[in-house]
């Protein structure tokens, strides 16, 4: 068995034989605690006097693969969505120890480390713990009522689409989700497993270099901006090298500070990095879900996609105090993607020129002005960038005007004036041709009359 699952990259699934299972199962989670306890000394980084974990396995005739594709079948049990409370707690195991398996040094050379394992044990953070199930369904069905009721009004014939393979799969998977009950008490088993698990993987990065495995660092990206959004953030934390991962008190925090372990340059090019961690961030910032396409459908805007939002940018505007330069050119092309992809919905507007504002006052006066040029010509454009950058406008009048002295042109020093925000930005739309431009351009006036501001006042 052990033989296949290698020969077969564990790209398909042989289950463990069930006598097999059940006898490592018998007593809990005995099995999986006792020999992480017995392992966990040879990962130390004072394990020099202690002998090698892989010659020990080699003269004891325990085979390290088999341990490996033992604990792939846990993980993998448990990652089902049928699984209950107690294989998911196995599964969360199982992956720890894969993952302390990895923090042993030998690890690479002795071949422990298989790429498809180590991505199946890193997606059991966020495939085992139940989240609430999107009811997209429900939207669908509403949305093609409201398509019918004005096709009828129309005169048109009411046509019955077929479902998408995508909607018919996801319906697929609603139904599975409804035939689970949780008791209080697994739910809380689990997610303390997940936990748990989370911080040791943290462990492992610290010290396990991804450079030279893009699809595993962008994976790693994926799974920890998905746990931003986990649970509830009941309190303030930072974010920087001297945080001690044993304080931290819910998996956000854990999931920012992996994050941030990756942009450091144990993992690869810091740039390459920051590309990968900001796209997944961009989503996130804008309440949109991530896909391949272009269309990008947007979240509710519920009190834990605003937590995760907020999350992002507090992560973002950490990591632009802590490396400056470096992180410029970085963060223009996030807020260039932030103006340009942001849905074409008032609300989501409103929270993105937000963000736009918070992130770009972390910029020095020569690089704020230039953002703010390039968001004049943006401004130029089609009508929904001329209706975002009336929002942004406003979001930007609520920061302090900045005084940059001789060091700039007079040509940069009058993109950093509320007056060519209220002139040109502004009062430049209230002529526009389109009447929804024209609309939102007076309105937004009618905000800049009601700011308690001199120089704004003086500009109108």
């Amino acid at each position: 068995w052990v033989d296949t699952m290698w020969d077969l990259e564990f790209t398909e699934f042989e289950p463990l034989d069930p006598r097999i299972a059940e006898d490592i199962t018998a007593d809990g989670l005995d099995s999986f605690t006792s020999l992480y306890s017995a392992l966990v000394p040879f990962a130390a980084e004072e394990q020099e006097s202690r002998e090698n974990v892989w010659i020990l396995f080699a003269e004891s005739s325990l085979s390290h693969q088999a341990l490996v594709a033992v604990l792939y079948h846990f993980v993998h049990v448990g990652q089902q969505k049928r699984a209950n409370a107690e294989q998911r707690v196995f599964a969360l195991h199982a992956a720890g120890l894969y993952f302390l398996l990895l923090e042993i040094p030998g690890s690479i050379i002795n071949q422990a480390f298989h790429e498809v394992v180590f991505d199946k044990c890193l997606h059991t953070l966020t495939k085992c713990l139940p989240r609430e199930p999107r009811k997209r369904k429900k939207a669908l069905s509403q949305s093609s009522q409201s398509s019918a009721r004005r096709n009828r009004k129309k005169g048109r014939p009411c046509r019955n689409d077929s479902p998408s393979i995508e909607e018919m799969l996801e319906e697929e998977e609603d139904e599975d989700d409804e035939d689970v009950y949780w008791s209080r008490e697994g739910l809380l088993q689990v997610r303390n497993a997940t936990f748990l698990l989370l911080k040791n993987f943290l462990r492992l990065l610290a010290k396990f270099s991804l450079e030279g495995r893009p699809q595993c660092l962008q994976n790693c990206v994926q799974v920890f901006v998905e746990m931003i959004s986990f649970e509830p953030v009941l309190h303030e934390f930072d974010f920087s090298a001297a945080m001690d991962v044993n304080k931290a008190e819910c998996i956000p925090e854990l999931a920012c500070y992996g994050l941030y372990l990756l942009c450091s340059p144990l993992h690869g090019t810091q740039d390459e990095t920051l590309h990968c961690v900001f796209h997944r961030l961009l989503y996130v910032i804008l309440m949109a879900e991530s896909s391949e396409d272009s269309m990008h459908e947007v979240l509710p805007i519920t009190p834990a996609v605003t937590s995760a939002r907020n999350q992002a940018i507090k992560f973002i505007s950490s990591l632009v105090d802590e490396l400056k330069e470096a992180i410029y050119p970085t963060l223009r092309i996030l807020l260039q993607h932030i103006c340009a992809q942001v849905p074409d919905k008032a609300d989501y507007r409103t929270h993105a020129a937000q963000a736009l504002a918070t992130l770009l006052d972390k910029l020095p006066c020569a690089e704020f002005a230039s953002f703010i040029a390039w968001l004049y010509k943006f401004s130029l454009y089609e009508v929904p960038s001329r209706v975002f950058a009336l929002d942004a406008a406003l979001a930007l009048l609520e920061l302090p005007e900045r005084n940059p002295g001789s060091s700039l042109s007079l040509e940069d020093q009058r993109f950093l004036k509320h007056k060519f925000l209220v002139q040109v930005m502004v009062a430049g739309r209230c002529s526009d041709i389109a009447p929804v431009v024209r609309s939102k351009a007076l309105s937004s006036l009618d905000c800049c009359l009601e700011m308690k501001s001199a120089a704004i006042s003086e500009s109108i």
